[in-house]
């Protein structure tokens, strides 16, 4: 007698067995036509065949479902190749369907295609619904040969889709400006900062009504909108400064500490740029003088850049002259060798100005160019109170300024030291030259510059770079300058 748990287990594999070869028999069984109706499909679907004839680009979806399903229960492999046949040919009759629409329904395909490339699926979901639903029936009633019932829906469908189009846009531009009014509002800004948020929404009103005239070309929406969420954000500022300073109105200390926070950063501005920060008459006189200074810089920076396009048109007019030269001469001569040194060497002088100038910190050394010499000031060197000693702490600076004279191997220099204004005038040009002499040993017994290639000089404070009123400028003012005469452009 055979054992209950033995037959069990026959019974079980047997199953096992046969549920494979249902299965392998299935999957040899696959009718070609499953493939190539679902890549028709997909095809379809990317050039929005499923919108532009919904009816037949549904029944070859079901067809191929009903397919599917048939081959995954082994069933009449002519039953799914006839319902592939089906839905190939309903595929067929969409593609037609949608050519047809494409071409009498071309206005409102259009109009749909543009409320697309404005996101109004993602942007606008309920309207978009609304309005593809519409476009639905005018491609459904087309299908069925029902043109004026296919005209009349595109028509409203055109409507509904040009307002999605423009909700999409403007929830794109605006929802940030709109989000952070709402937000303002939450706070109850306007109690405190009512002209701010009054901007604010004046702001995203002339946004929408600019997207309202043109919507294609937003670049003026943008900023209005970008401005609107500015002072929005202003006012949120300006609302809790207010709260603040009403919560500190009968603390004196507090109030002060507030005004004086307000002033800090006034403070630091004026003195990165040699200002006296004095706020004995308020904050009006300091910001006249900061708006001053940058008008002067700007001039500057003007200047500079002016500079630097004569500097180029200079080495363009040498590249043209040795062109020239060597046209008319027909090869080389000394002066185009002459020509070309001096291109080179202007070249290769900015490219080692440059080198220098990203190997320092802002704080360590600051380089430019005085024709053609380069002049290093060296902002980081310091030197004891009333000294002229070079000590371990400028091992790191030195080692830099080691490598930016490897660049000029050839060049002579002069070391300049200079002063603040404290003290005898007497004793600071003496302290200048202890410093200049100093750092020209330095040079010497450290970093391998011959001696008969370097001198120095004391200026004392008859130089100085920034004011002697604040402590940053007269550390800026105590310097050493080291000016290289690049020797090579002379040559």
């Amino acid at each position: 007698m055979t054992h209950p748990i033995k037959l069990a287990r026959g019974v079980s594999l047997l199953v096992l067995l046969c549920s494979v070869a249902v299965a392998t028999m299935a999957q040899s069984a696959r009718d070609p036509l499953l493939a190539e109706l679902a890549a028709a499909i997909e095809k379809a679907r990317a050039e929005q065949v499923d919108a532009l004839a919904p009816a037949n680009f549904r029944d070859a979806l079901e067809a191929q479902q009903s397919a599917l399903k048939d081959t995954e229960r082994g069933r009449n492999p002519e039953r799914i190749h006839t319902q592939l046949t089906n839905g190939m040919a309903a595929i067929q009759r969409a593609n037609a369907a949608a050519a047809t629409a494409r071409q009498t329904l071309s206005a409102v395909v259009s109009t749909r295609g543009d409320a697309l490339a404005a996101k109004a699926p993602q942007l606008a979901p309920e309207q978009w619904q609304k309005a593809a639903e519409r476009f639905n029936d005018a491609t459904a009633a087309l299908e069925k040969n029902d043109l004026k019932q296919a005209q009349k829906r595109a028509a409203e469908a055109d409507v509904l889709l040009r307002d999605v189009e423009l909700v999409a846009i403007k929830n794109d531009l605006l929802n940030d400006a709109r989000k952070l009014i709402a937000q303002a509002d939450a706070a109850k800004v306007e109690k405190y900062a009512p002209r701010s948020i009054a901007a604010a929404k004046r702001y995203l009103l002339q946004a929408d009504q600019e997207i309202n005239r043109n919507r294609y070309d937003t670049s003026i929406a943008v900023n209005l909108a970008s401005q609107a969420g500015y002072e929005a954000r202003h006012s949120m500022h300006l609302s809790q400064v207010i709260r603040t300073t009403l919560d500190k109105s009968g603390d004196e200390a507090g109030l002060e500490e507030l005004i004086l926070s307000w002033e800090e950063p006034l403070r630091q501005i004026a003195t990165a740029v040699d200002l006296e920060p004095r706020f004995d008459a308020g904050m009006q006189p300091l910001m006249k003088d900061l708006l001053a200074q940058t008008q002067e810089q700007r001039k500057e920076v003007h200047r500079l850049s002016l500079e630097l396009e004569d500097r180029n048109e200079q080495i363009a007019a040498l590249n043209a002259e040795m062109q020239r030269l060597e046209t008319k001469l027909g090869g080389v001569s000394q002066e185009r060798i002459a020509l070309q040194r001096r291109v080179d060497a202007q070249e290769r002088l900015r490219a080692n100005v440059a080198a220098i100038e990203n190997s320092f910190t802002a704080n360590e050394a600051r380089v430019y160019r005085q024709g053609d010499d380069v002049v290093i000031s060296l902002l980081g060197l310091r030197f004891p109170s009333g000294s002229s000693t070079i000590d371990n702490s400028s091992a790191a600076l030195m080692g830099k300024l080691r490598q930016a004279l490897a660049l000029f191997p050839d060049s002579s220099m002069v070391v300049e030291g200079h002063t603040d204004s404290n003290g005898r005038d007497s004793a600071n040009l003496i302290l200048s030259q202890d410093r200049a002499d100093a750092v020209r040993q330095y040079l010497v017994a450290n970093l391998g510059v011959s001696q008969e290639k370097v001198s120095s000089i004391g200026y004392g404070e008859a130089r100085p770079v920034a004011t002697n009123e604040t402590a940053e400028g007269r550390t800026r003012n105590r310097r050493i300058d080291l000016v290289i005469h690049a020797d090579t452009l002379r040559n």
